[in-house]
């Protein structure tokens, strides 16, 4: 039996040293070999899954081949995920340190991927254990800051979902244009996840805005997805819901909610368990069954000193207090109430120490730009009065540049309006003598299908066309195709097209947008016209506002607004 045992761990041994030497072999592209990518990817694949302790094993393991090897990527990823990994199991000083120094490898390597995630590490870190939100949000920011020069918006994603989470352990709805926005990146990019998160985040933010029915829309659905993709996240999504759902009076339905989440308790943080136990209670203490509601309570509390987590503590203690109280027994009650007091004055006085570091810094940041304008003035005093006559004459010449600018530029728009009437006025007596004299021409019902497109032919149906915008102003049809207008003109579409390119050498399109433009101008000339220029737009014929205005700029070289307003 001692033998077989000495085989057993000889062969443990050389297996080990096997795997040391294989994972050293065969570099993967970006630095890795193929087994340390492998381990990077089960590594944050285990964090993902709420799997902690299979992380923190991966990572360990990613660790000792990367300081084997010298290699930096491998120590990088290592010490990052094992920083997250070890702050969900409980061991949070070794978290902190494996933070740090993924930190700076980051820094030194300039992966801006890795450094997001680690800033996101220690903004959790910030708020779930040392409960300082204002360093929480700092970490988040910067690592938001760099997601966006780098331009990595999964990233950039979750941590506008993780500074909603910062505001809403503050029960402040101020966080609902982060998670929007993380919201709309994840539907922009059609990355599930982000729309996961950013519906989720959303919810929590129009709950406690109190507009439960946002609430239900964007929690269904982060449901809808998370089922859709088989993310672990199902503790979080019920406990949400059960909170809804108690704020709309629907207790049982709170309570079945509750439960479910509590069933996916070991995919999910302490600090969400801790909130799904706070939220049941208070269903409890409605329902006047207080034994219940404590058991719960204490649940909460010793998930998160299992942990060493501080975020929700003050909460679940003043609800014992309450608890206690309202079974009279009022000495375990003021007990747990002094308990609360000081887990809320230490949360009160590390928020203190914040603002007044913020403080300290604005004035420092404020005082350093006193003194660099009070430096400037001296240099401005000091300067010569030749340089500050020269200054004042090129401001001059400046202003005068851009009044002699400003004025040929109007005189040349006053020519161009003035030059287009006369001409459209031309044109509009030409088409009059035109039509009086195809109201006495017989060949006016001459069928062009059949027949080849002469010279006169073509001049007859160019009139035609003409005299059919003119009185029929065809051209306020925003449906207008080739086809109606020969059917008009008894003749097909080729025909038209050809006589519209030889007469005018432009498309149908151009052709019918000059009635439309002119007859726009026509309009706005009229200083007592006072119709919208949508409705102008949409009566013309124009199919969009865009358009109308690319095309009348072009024509006139102001917007339909400048145009009107240099009419009045």
């Amino acid at each position: 039996m001692y033998i077989c045992a000495v085989i057993v761990y000889v062969m443990r041994k050389f297996l080990s040293l096997f795997i040391l030497l294989f994972v050293s072999f065969e570099l993967h592209a970006g630095g890795l070999s193929k087994s340390e990518y492998w381990l990077e990817r089960h590594t944050q694949y285990a964090l993902n899954k709420g799997d902690y302790p299979l992380a923190a094993k991966y990572g360990l393991m990613l660790k000792n081949i990367g300081e084997y090897k010298h290699n930096d990527e491998s120590r990088l990823y290592s010490y990052m995920y094992l920083g997250q990994a070890l702050m969900m199991c409980g061991y949070q000083s070794a978290a902190k340190y494996y933070m740090q120094k993924s930190l700076s490898l980051a820094e030194k390597l300039s992966n801006y991927s890795a450094l997001c995630s680690v800033y996101n590490g220690l903004g959790l870190y910030s708020s779930m254990v040392d409960r300082n939100y204002y360093r929480s949000l700092a970490y988040y920011f910067e690592g938001l800051n760099v997601a966006k020069k780098s331009q990595n918006l999964h990233l950039e994603a979750i941590l506008l979902a993780n500074i909603c989470d910062v505001y809403y352990w503050e029960k402040d709805p101020t966080g609902l244009k982060y998670a929007l926005e993380c919201y709309n990146i994840g539907h922009n990019r059609h990355d599930p996840y982000a729309i996961f998160v950013g519906a989720n985040s959303t919810a929590y933010m129009y709950y406690l805005k109190k507009d439960y029915k946002q609430a239900l829309r964007y929690i269904k659905e982060s449901e809808f997805v998370m089922h859709q993709n088989g993310y672990y996240e199902q503790a979080v999504v019920y406990n949400l819901y059960g909170e809804i759902l108690f704020a709309l009076g629907r207790d049982s339905q709170a309570i079945e909610y509750y439960k479910k989440s509590i069933s996916y308790s070991k995919t999910v943080s302490a600090t969400r368990l801790s909130d799904t136990y706070w939220g049941y209670a208070l269903v409890d203490i409605k329902l006047k069954k207080y034994d219940e509601a404590i058991a719960l309570l204490n649940n909460g509390i010793k998930t998160l000193n299992r942990k060493n987590f501080s975020v929700r503590r003050y909460d679940l203690l003043a609800a014992l207090s309450k608890c206690y109280e309202l079974k009279s027994q009022y000495a375990i009650s003021l007990r747990y109430y002094k308990v609360s007091q000081t887990e809320k004055d230490s949360t009160f006085n590390v928020e203190k120490e914040a603002a007044i570091n913020e403080i300290q810094t604005r004035y420092d940041t404020e005082h350093q730009n006193r003194l660099m304008k009070q430096t400037r003035l001296m240099v401005i005093e000091k300067e010569k009065k030749l340089e500050v006559t020269f200054l004042m004459l090129a401001l001059v010449l400046v202003v005068l540049g851009g009044v002699v600018y400003m004025y040929r530029r109007t005189h040349n728009l006053y020519r161009k309006i003035v030059r287009q009437f006369r001409d459209s006025v031309t044109r509009e007596n030409n088409l009059k003598d035109e039509i009086s004299q195809l109201q006495t021409d017989r060949l006016n019902d001459v069928k062009y299908v059949k027949s080849s497109l002469t010279d006169q032919k073509s001049s007859e149906l160019f009139r035609n066309l003409d005299r059919l915008m003119m009185e029929k102003r065809l051209y306020t049809d925003n449906l207008l195709t080739k086809e109606k207008v020969a059917d008009y003109l008894n003749t097909n579409r080729t025909y038209l097209s050809r006589v519209i390119n030889e007469k005018t050498g432009q498309t149908f399109t151009k052709y019918v947008n000059q009635y439309r433009i002119k007859e726009a101008i026509k309009m706005l000339s009229d200083p007592y016209n006072d119709t919208p220029l949508k409705a102008i737009c949409y009566d013309l014929g124009f199919n969009s506002m865009s358009t109308f205005y690319s095309l009348f700029s072009s024509v006139t070289g102001m917007t339909p607004s400048q145009f009107r307003q240099h009419a009045k």
